[in-house]
């Protein structure tokens, strides 16, 4: 699966990992020891230096805290809207209103990452913006060697079979009639692989060129905003195929929901359930943010 944008891994590394996490203690060590995980994957993949670390850190601490404050909120309020809807049947009308909520999360937590990464790239050095254009040159090869590899068939077969992994960590085993449906909703998934790689190698190289030329901060946090946060210059293809792809998982909520049994549905709301009061928990004034369709 071709790799996410490097901006985004940073706020990866604290929410990613905090929202693939049940029971209050995991997600409490995900999230308490973000700094370090931050930290030690921006040394790595910049190859950054201790005095560039060390300028970053007093932002990175002032960026946690306010994440705590601002956006636990409504990653609380997010999971009580998901347990809401699977109390109440997953339908048309709460998948469609989850939809639209998750894109705004997605951007709160891009423009997080967006934040953090800014500063750190505009004080790249020569040679660490070389490694870096490197890094990205030699992705972008072993991603479209990847995709020149693939058989349709076998990835449809790979990608039901990831997204049944993923949704019995939520429900326990699906039946052979589960994994059915999810085999058929995801077989109707849209390929847009090839044109992200595209897409995502022609701003990599944009964003080199305004390293090089030595761009401000502020420049380059624009870029990556609209980039990561507004996708101000998605190509069509790719804007289309998000629309489809969010039409086909709103699908298989709603068609997969239909089946679950009592254990599944127990499971899955515990969970749910579990996370919302995670994210309540590690507030220092516990809140839950409005959040409406």
């Amino acid at each position: 699966m071709p790799r996410i944008s490097l901006p985004l891994r940073l706020a990866a590394a604290i929410v990613a990992t905090a929202l693939t996490l049940a029971g209050c203690s995991r997600v409490g060590i995900a999230y308490n020891t973000g700094d370090f995980l931050v930290t030690a994957y921006a040394k790595d993949y910049l190859d950054l230096e201790q005095g560039q670390l060390q300028r970053w850190e007093p932002l990175l601490d002032a960026e946690l805290s306010r994440h705590r404050a601002e956006e636990l909120p409504y990653l609380a309020a997010y999971f009580d809207q998901i347990l809401a809807a699977s109390e109440a049947g997953f339908d048309t009308r709460n998948m469609d209103c989850l939809t639209g909520q998750f894109r705004d999360i997605y951007r709160r937590q891009a423009r997080f990452a967006v934040n953090l990464a800014a500063p750190l790239l505009a004080e790249l050095t020569p040679a660490q913006i070389e490694r870096l254009d490197q890094r990205f040159r030699e992705e972008a090869a072993e991603d479209r060697a990847e995709i020149a590899g693939r058989s349709t068939a076998r990835e449809k077969e790979k990608r039901a079979r990831r997204y049944v992994k993923s949704i019995e960590d939520w429900t326990g085993p699906l039946s052979a009639e589960q994994r059915a449906i999810v085999a058929e909703v995801t077989g109707r998934m849209p390929d847009t692989q090839a044109s992200l790689v595209d897409y995502r190698t022609a701003k990599r190289e944009k964003l080199i060129a305004l390293i090089r030329n030595k761009a401000a901060e502020p420049q380059i946090e624009q870029f990556l905003a609209d980039w990561l946060v507004d996708f101000d210059d998605l190509p069509p293809e790719l804007d289309q195929g998000g629309r489809e792809l969010g039409e086909r998982i709103d699908e298989l909520f709603v068609n997969l929901g239909r089946t679950f049994d009592a254990s599944q549905r127990d499971r899955l709301n515990k969970r749910l359930r579990s996370l919302r009061d995670d994210f309540m928990q590690l507030q220092k004034q516990p809140r839950m943010a409005p959040m409406t369709c």
